[in-house]
């Protein structure tokens, strides 16, 4: 039998195996490797930027405090003008006698004592000074009517500026009395409406030293005119309508002069305070008309033109605290006008200084 073995045999030298030829080493495509890596990288890249666009804490907005304004140099436009009573009032008992009409804004909080009347009595009453709080919620400086109604047909009428002053020097309250029997006690506090007429009912104009109007926006809000607007006689007309706010001041401060020249008048302005537009959202009163321009245009055209017939104090509250459009809803309750708490002392502050610039 034929020896095939040598058949087998694999030749001298020949790897083994299917390692006949050996193969090459890849080289690895650096510039291709580069490129899948930037790609991957901006790939990354743009994947953390959407997710954190969509995870993004965007934080709340700063609101201003009251630190933050003190140490900026409000621009106001206070015009304190008063002196010493003892120096204009050779009958001055040594105290001076502090007469303050005005409404919801300066009531606020006064059943826990935290009023701004509260406060602001607290800092400068003391036996030579004497504050008589006559604020009442729910009234106006303006009158509805620009003549007389009865109390039955216009009860809200006899509680406005001038007809509580006009029934002060006359200590005759009886349409005031009648009044009350109309007024819808669920908006209105009778009790307190009652306690400041007590209140007047003691008020001797020739004591009297100064006279505060501290009323807030609602006049605004209301639309009612701070001056008279198409008439024919300007000066008449401006000066002697008590339904104008302008009317409603000159009235009241030629009065009272009458009685007492030395009673010296202080203005404060409205804060800041928001507006309802037609669809019952609250808007900046900077910026919104209720019929006589916004609430800067409203309180300017009329106690800024009331000095040109007497030398009266203002007091710059609108300008003169931090509130405003843009923290406004900080400071104010959801009607939009209400202080807050430190809404009520930023204003206290203010009169606490106006009180201390007399003395």
């Amino acid at each position: 039998m034929p020896d095939n073995r040598s058949n087998n045999r694999r030749p001298a030298g020949r790897p083994s195996g299917n390692s006949g030829t050996r193969k090459k080493k890849r080289k690895p495509n650096y510039p291709r490797i580069f490129g899948w890596s930037i790609g991957l990288i901006l790939v990354l890249c743009v994947l953390l930027i959407v997710l954190r666009i969509l995870v993004w804490d965007k934080g709340k907005a700063y609101t201003m405090t009251a630190e933050d304004y003190e140490r900026i140099n409000l621009d106001t436009i206070d015009n304190v003008i008063l002196w010493p009573a003892e120096q204009i009032n050779p009958e001055y008992d040594g105290v001076t006698d502090v007469l303050v009409f005005g409404n919801d804004s300066f009531r606020e909080g006064s059943k826990k004592g935290e009023s701004i009347m509260d406060m602001f009595k607290k800092e400068v009453e003391s036996d030579k000074v004497k504050i008589y709080d006559c604020c009442l919620p729910g009234s106006y400086l303006t009158s509805f009517n620009e003549t007389e109604k009865s109390p039955e047909e216009c009860p809200e009428d006899y509680f406005t500026l001038f007809w509580l002053i006009l029934n002060t020097k006359s200590k005759d309250f009886s349409k005031q009395n009648t009044a009350l029997n109309y007024l819808d006690s669920s908006k209105y506090d009778i009790d307190r409406y009652k306690e400041v007429l007590g209140i007047l009912e003691g008020v001797n104009f020739d004591k009297i030293d100064v006279i505060m109007l501290c009323y807030d926006g609602h006049d605004y809000l209301f639309g009612k005119k701070p001056i008279n607007y198409n008439i024919d006689n300007p000066d008449n007309a401006q000066t002697e309508n008590v339904a104008t706010e302008l009317g409603a001041l000159y009235v009241l401060v030629n009065f009272i002069n009458n009685i007492n020249p030395n009673i010296q008048f202080v203005f404060v302005s409205p804060a800041f305070c928001y507006a309802k537009n037609e669809n019952g959202k609250l808007v900046s009163s900077a910026k919104y008309d209720t019929g006589y321009g916004t609430i800067g245009e409203y309180i300017y055209t009329a106690r800024y033109t009331i000095n040109n017939y007497y030398p009266i104090s203002y007091v710059d509250i609108y300008n003169g605290v931090l509130i405003n459009e843009d923290n406004g809803k900080h400071y104010l309750e959801n009607d939009g006008i209400t202080p807050k708490e430190k809404a009520r002392e930023m204003i206290t502050d203010r009169l606490v200084y106006l009180l201390k610039e007399r003395f």
